[in-house]
């Protein structure tokens, strides 16, 4: 399991006293106080089983971290706290959200991070808390907050990388191009919907963690922290439906664009039609039905013919051209 374990250190009075790569180990410090934080990253059934077993988790809980893909939540389930988070990353390349879970098993003296995707990776929240072990003594709480914290603040790259997708899609809709990025809107539509689905779940979460029913895990003292998780997700969620919002405007600006320029083919096809009407009676109406063309045995009433229907085939292309047509 040494590749899944990302870090397992048991804390007291906030400061880190050991550390080991063995969930046997950290579970054998419990009853002694302060409390572990065991980092597991894509573990298997069988390794959330032994985590499990070793910190004393319910069955039904775990076996939400089994199934994966599961909503935002937070449950109680006896002595230990569930929450589950959406993480998101984005791909420029693809220009496409990847999506994954944070599932958080809080007790009274340890807390289990089970971390699966690659968005989100907790080691930094670790460094940070142990460089203030005034707030690591709060213990579990103080562990899911700065978690939490760091999982809404990763979604904002996301958000950038969407924002700048607009941006130029809003460049194209209004280029000189005729193509029209109808295809790249929609697609960019559909993983704000997905973006947005995932985490407006999350606020109803975040306000569960700070009532009376979890205070057993989150100290008074952290629960205050927890207002800036809930204000930074509502920052995220508003940048998401603004988006969301300008791809709306950008796709009824493609569509009209497109109306448009469907519009201007279908009046110069329409003006060359008329223009090559005039030639046509010409040559088929006088040639093929009243006996010829006036004066065509002769050279100058030939002549003329064919330069009177050319200044009205001109006439005709200047009225056009002037009315915007051409």
């Amino acid at each position: 399991m040494g590749r899944v374990i990302v870090d397992a250190a048991w804390y007291v009075h906030g400061k880190r006293v050991l550390e080991t790569d063995s969930i046997a180990d950290l579970a054998a410090e419990r009853d002694k106080g302060g409390f572990g934080w065991l980092g597991l990253r894509m573990p298997t059934d069988d390794e959330l089983n032994e985590a499990a077993k070793a910190f004393d988790i319910p069955d039904l809980a775990i076996a939400d971290a089994r199934h994966k893909h599961d909503r935002p939540k937070v449950e109680r389930h006896d002595d230990c706290l569930l929450t589950v988070v959406p993480t998101a990353r984005y791909v420029d390349e693809r220009e496409a959200v990847e999506f994954g879970e944070l599932f958080f098993y809080a007790g009274r003296d340890y807390i289990v991070t089970v971390r699966f995707g690659q968005a989100a990776p907790l080691k930094g929240v670790r460094t940070e808390l142990e460089l203030h072990p005034d707030v690591l003594v709060h213990g579990p709480g103080a562990v899911l907050q700065a978690a939490l914290l760091h999982a809404v603040q990763s979604y904002e790259p996301v958000l950038d990388g969407l924002e700048n997708d607009v941006r130029e899609v809003e460049r194209d809709v209004f280029s000189e191009t005729r193509e029209q990025p109808t295809k790249r809107i929609y697609f960019l539509i559909r993983e704000v919907i997905d973006f947005l689905i995932a985490l407006e779940p999350l606020s109803a979460s975040m306000k569960r963690l700070t009532g009376p029913e979890c205070l057993r895990w989150v100290h008074p003292d952290i629960v205050p922290l927890f207002r800036d998780v809930d204000e930074a997700l509502s920052e995220i969620v508003e940048r998401g439906r603004a988006v969301h919002q300008l791809l709306n405007n950008a796709l009824s600006a493609s569509n009209t664009q497109a109306a448009m320029r469907q519009n201007e083919d279908t009046r110069r096809i329409s003006a060359w039609v008329a223009i090559g009407v005039i030639p046509t009676v010409v040559a088929g109406l006088f040639g093929m039905n009243l006996g010829g063309i006036p004066g065509g045995n002769h050279v100058v009433g030939f002549g003329t013919v064919c330069v009177l229907t050319l200044l009205l085939c001109l006439w005709l292309y200047r009225r056009f051209k002037g009315a915007d047509w051409l």
